[in-house]
């Protein structure tokens, strides 16, 4: 899909082991705080209609990226750390491909990146032995989306529910035919019932050059978990700009308008960007993001006396202060600032 250009939107658009879990399990858990029924029932939301086909995933967002053949381990740090010094130069694009990879070649790359490059982020295709390489772009990258995951993390220990989510940060998930890894996640959990079997967040992070691929990766979320990933960030970044793109998706379901008239009750349910911005240093934002509790928690929030349970909200000048620890001003070309 195409890249469209910033602008507010009223309306939605369709277009290895991982580190230990932040705060997962929780000491001293409160009953009271359990869901009423299994973390699974919530997973019987509406599912994506029309799931793509495979060769979407291998291609999609990777015009002239090159394949390579994996040889060993040397071969493959010496490609990595090529592409990261030639995408930090503005000379190459974020992605690689290997292939074939087995799977016994795999477990070795997966150590690999574990022991020397921990930004990267693997998607590999079983039946055909692909992996796709996403690679780290630097502390920008770093600043950019973990420093919003950051922000998302202290506001919700704000209402005392830091223990009642795992981060799970390059952890592995098994779709259909294929496993990946978020660059950043966020699993619900609960005394009950333990950790959810997807994120119900994820953050996928890149230079904006890639946008059409993080699209891709967040339609791959939504239709491998069968709808338990609720809400995908999609955020790019420009160096050159300073500047930061934002888009908030999740699954909407609407009337179908294909089927016959015979089938009023028929409905389509699509990934969509609920919200779309640009975020700049010195810029003020008319933007705000809201995170549905329920969607995050796979629970309603407790009410009652003490309780500071809602959605999660980020106000403009929650996102100014953002985009202003990404870039501070001082480092800032004011002819770059727009008015």
């Amino acid at each position: 899909m195409a890249a469209v250009p910033a602008e507010n939107v009223d309306a939605p658009r369709t277009p290895f082991q991982p580190p230990q879990p932040l705060g997962c399990p929780p000491p001293g858990w409160r009953p009271d705080l359990s869901p009423p029924s299994s973390l699974a029932s919530a997973h019987l939301s509406p599912q994506p209609s029309a799931p793509h086909d495979m060769n979407y995933y291998l291609t999609e967002g990777l015009k002239d990226v090159e394949h390579q053949q994996y040889r060993d381990r040397q071969s493959f740090i010496r490609a990595i750390d090529s592409q990261v010094k030639k995408l930090r130069s503005g000379k190459a694009g974020q992605y690689l491909v290997f292939a074939p990879v087995m799977q016994d070649q795999l477990e070795v790359i997966k150590r690999i990146r574990h022991s020397h490059q921990k930004g990267v982020r693997f998607h590999y295709f079983n039946r055909e032995e692909t992996l796709i390489v996403k690679i780290f772009a630097g502390a920008v990258q770093a600043m950019v989306g973990s420093g919003f995951g950051t922000r998302l993390d202290v506001k919700i220990g704000s209402m005392g529910l830091l223990s009642y989510t795992c981060r799970m940060d390059a952890a592995i998930y098994e779709g259909n035919g294929s496993q990946k890894q978020a660059n950043i996640a966020w699993e619900p959990w609960s005394p009950r019932h333990g950790a959810a079997d997807w994120p119900t967040v994820v953050i996928e992070c890149g230079v904006s050059q890639s946008r059409d691929r993080l699209e891709v990766e967040a339609n791959w979320w939504f239709e491998n978990s069968g709808g338990q990933v609720k809400i995908v960030f999609l955020i790019s970044f420009s160096e050159k700009r300073k500047e930061i793109h934002f888009q908030q998706w999740e699954l909407v379901t609407v009337p179908d308008s294909y089927v016959s008239p015979g089938q009023p009750t028929a409905t389509r349910t699509s990934p969509t960007i609920m919200r779309e911005f640009d975020l700049a240093p010195g810029v003020p934002s008319k933007e705000s993001l809201m995170l549905n509790f329920e969607k995050v928690f796979l629970r309603p929030p407790a009410w009652g006396k003490g309780q500071h349970e809602g959605d999660i909200t980020f106000s403009p000048q929650d996102l100014e202060e953002y985009a202003t620890h990404v870039w501070p001003m001082g480092r800032i070309d004011p002819t770059i600032v727009k008015g």
